[in-house]
């Protein structure tokens, strides 16, 4: 059973103490590395046109070709008798990997009956739970298969109304889905100041410790939320250079602002900062914004949607 088994999972980590537990060996298991929650996921694009899209995005146009040898990994399916996917259900990254990956295998007829789902964090385990892990999984049901491509959908729509009569629905059927679809419209700027979700988290940790190094505004995010440290790094020197910056350093810094030198920076709130969170300025008026949710990109300094924090929605920003 073993020798017939493909493992797809949510990264390195699971797939290593995979690999370290026996249960599969390195050409069973197949990394599905890209954080969709950031860069553009347009409709109307096949796995390869939309992976050499992410691939030019993540390298900022340098290469098309980063997810060539994943995707062809997974074009291999058929020599195996069962999929395991291994993606934790309280996790954005890992809910949108699960619907993309399910509606591709349901746009390539893959029977329900073939796949499996470990709803776990491999990575957080060590070898010896793998098998306990292991043994947990759940057949997918074609109810999953079928909300998952309406999901995938959804997402890359080029406005968010598909996902907002998406999150009027029973999503019962994917555990988490609901979660990760709300984190993802969270994501439009507040109708308050302009800011997402996540920004208004960092400047609110930023400030509540007066001044702090961004590693550390960083870090208390990731401990209790499982977002990727390169979107929160980026976020902070976003408000670090932006025309009217909402950050700025609290000591001197003369590292390399583009690479892992940046985390050192101590950082505190600007004059901008402080009256974008006590919302008496608003962040896209002053700076703009250009920002890709899923197959929506938000650029200018006046977006058509916004999120409502009072309505729990997303709704059209009044006219200013």
């Amino acid at each position: 059973m073993r020798e017939n088994t493909l493992h797809i999972v949510d990264g390195e980590s699971t797939g290593g103490t995979i690999k370290e537990s026996g249960l599969a060996s390195s050409k069973q298991i197949l990394c599905w590395r890209d954080a969709l929650y950031t860069g553009p996921v347009p409709a109307k694009l096949t796995l390869r046109q939309l992976s050499r899209l992410r691939s030019r995005f993540w390298t900022n146009q340098k290469k098309a070709t980063e997810f060539d040898k994943r995707d062809a990994a997974l074009q291999k399916h058929t020599e195996y008798e069962h999929i395991v996917l291994w993606f934790g259900p309280n996790c954005v990254l890992c809910q949108l990997s699960l619907i993309q990956i399910l509606s591709w295998f349901r746009e390539q007829g893959v029977r329900a009956k073939r796949l499996s789902w470990v709803a776990l964090h491999g990575g957080e385990l060590h070898p010896q739970q793998i098998a306990d892990a292991y043994a947990s999984r759940r057949p997918i049901t074609t109810a999953q298969m079928r909300l998952a491509e309406r999901a995938w959908r959804a997402f890359r729509q080029a406005s968010p109304a598909s996902l907002i009569r998406l999150l009027r629905a029973d999503l019962g059927a994917i555990s988490g889905l609901r979660e990760a679809l709300t984190r993802m419209l969270q994501e439009y700027p507040r109708k308050r100041n302009g800011l997402s979700r996540l920004e208004g988290l960092l400047l609110r940790e930023i400030r509540k410790r007066g001044s702090t190094k961004a590693a550390v505004a960083v870090g208390s995010i990731i401990m209790r939320e499982p977002w990727g440290d390169v979107l929160l790094f980026d976020m902070l020197r976003a408000l670090v250079e932006a025309p009217y910056p909402l950050l700025e350093y609290a000591e001197p810094f003369e590292g390399n602002f583009e690479n892992y030198q940046f985390n050192g920076s101590v950082l505190k709130l600007s004059e901008s900062g402080c009256r974008v969170l006590a919302g008496k300025a608003d962040a896209v008026a002053l700076n703009g914004v250009d920002r890709w949710i899923g197959g929506v990109r938000l650029k200018g300094r006046r977006v058509r949607w916004r999120w409502d924090q009072n309505a729990k929605g997303i709704v059209a920003p009044e006219k200013r």
